[in-house]
């Protein structure tokens, strides 16, 4: 009944709530309270100039970053680099990182600049209603990178007019055209009343993969590009997991993350109806040429390729329900937020300054719909999968799990290992990174 209902508002959602004072529902004094002195703000990120051409190219902010610098009594410079989290540590040691806000991501920085005390806990320092009342999204977004219990981030600093909406959450895309050719239901109808599910889509598959030209070869699949770490969101696992004594632990040899693995090995070997590539592009281009059923690699900001380079009629919905599941999911493939340092002078000053050029009410829903999605059915997914996004993400601590697990995950695909004494085996070295990079 919710998607349903959903679907009847999400002309009511299109228009974002415009606040008198952008800074006091958030719990903040009111806009000209804050006296940063005349001090230069940097803003430091792998995408900073972005950032700079968002506040030059967007109508809605283009006289922001001047209202910033006149209110707030500063100026603002946007600082790019790829040496994240080292720069931000130099910075802190050199004492001149007092007046920074720092963006990062869960996979750029974030662990690492947090558990070093580099950054401030700002759960101790803002009011309660300032995460209150973070778009959803964002609050999910804090929730899921607590530290040891705390809220370090305070909100992402985008490059682009998406603020509110999660970049990198995750969709499966399906090629309409095609599943209607070959007298597929609708994936819309099946995910609107809850059967879109692992079973389906090997049901579906089954009958869609074959040799179109009669060459012998197959050319046309159901699936291009699963990823098992996604598909275990699917299935309510995770590689990672809180214990019962506050630790991160390794969680990837437990029986829904196995159970998951199992499922992306049957559709490669058993059932033969996933592409057999791990190459991204060489997926997209197979589904955009519309020779595959579904497409399981499309984060939002993928979207707009899509928009631009599909022919056929497509559409998007959640990852279907593993067996494990209750409810649809949506894997994130990253979490971005913005840090401020340990030494900032005025920490409160600068978290308002990143609420102040930073707003929901700036970005109209019906224009982050109008480039990513091309019909209404796949608009209320889009909008419902940011009503109800618990903060998931596929590859949370990626930089201490990464290597190891795409090692293991290749000898599994490979047959050199099962899976579930392959999981184990990564399980010691997995652990002993998660303790090291977070001090646990």
């Amino acid at each position: 009944m919710k998607k349903i209902a959903l679907c009847l508002v999400i002309l009511l959602l299109a228009s974002p709530v415009t606040y008198a004072d952008p800074l006091e529902y958030l719990g903040f004094d009111p806009v000209g309270s804050y006296d940063l002195g005349g001090n230069t703000v940097t803003i430091i990120s792998w995408t900073g100039a972005r950032m700079q051409q968002y506040f030059d190219s967007f109508i809605p902010v283009m006289d922001r970053i001047e209202e910033a610098e006149r209110y707030f009594n500063c100026k603002i410079e946007f600082m790019q680099t790829s040496n994240v989290p080292r720069l931000n540590m130099i910075r802190v040691m050199a004492g001149d990182s007092t007046y920074d806000l720092w963006h990062v991501q869960n996979k750029i920085g974030y662990f690492e600049l947090v558990s070093e005390g580099a950054a401030l806990p700002m759960s101790d320092i803002l009011p309660v209603e300032y995460y209150e009342n973070l778009p959803p999204t964002l609050r999910m977004t804090e929730e899921a990178l607590q530290f040891g219990g705390k809220y370090y981030g305070i909100g992402t600093m985008d490059h682009n007019p998406t603020y509110g909406f999660q970049n990198d959450l995750i969709f499966v895309a399906y090629n309409k055209s095609l599943l209607d050719r070959e007298g597929i239901e609708d994936i819309y109808e099946l995910y609107l009343y809850d059967e879109w599910t692992w079973d389906k889509v090997t049901e579906i598959g089954r009958k869609v993969t074959r040799d179109i030209d009669g060459d012998g070869e197959i050319d046309q699949y159901g699936i291009a590009d699963v990823r098992p770490w996604d598909l275990a969101i699917a299935n309510d696992a995770s590689l990672t997991k809180i214990g019962a004594d506050g630790r991160v632990v390794y969680a990837g040899d437990e029986p829904a993350y196995i159970e998951a693995i199992d499922q992306y090995l049957a559709w490669w070997h058993d059932d033969q109806i996933a592409f057999p590539t791990r190459n991204n592009q060489d997926s997209y281009s197979k589904f955009v040429n519309g020779e595959a059923g579904f497409f399981f690699y499309v984060p939002v900001f993928r979207l707009p390729d899509l928009m631009a380079d599909m022919t056929d009629e497509w559409g998007i919905v959640p990852f279907p329900m593993g067996p494990g599941a209750t409810d649809y999911r949506y894997p994130s493939q990253a979490l971005s937020t913005t840090l401020i340092p340990v030494n900032a002078s005025q920490p409160e000053a600068l978290a308002a300054l990143r609420a102040f050029l930073w707003r929901e009410e700036d970005i109209s829903t019906n224009t982050v719909l109008a480039s990513v999605v091309s019909n209404r059915e796949s608009a209320q997914v889009f909008v419902e999968a940011h009503e109800y996004w618990n903060g998931s993400a596929s590859r949370l601590y990626e930089i201490p799990t990464w290597d190891a697990t795409s090692v293991i995950n290749y000898e599994i695909l490979e047959g050199e290992i099962g899976p579930t004494a392959g999981m184990a085996k990564v399980r010691p070295i997995i652990q002993a990174k998660l303790d090291e990079l977070l001090s646990q």
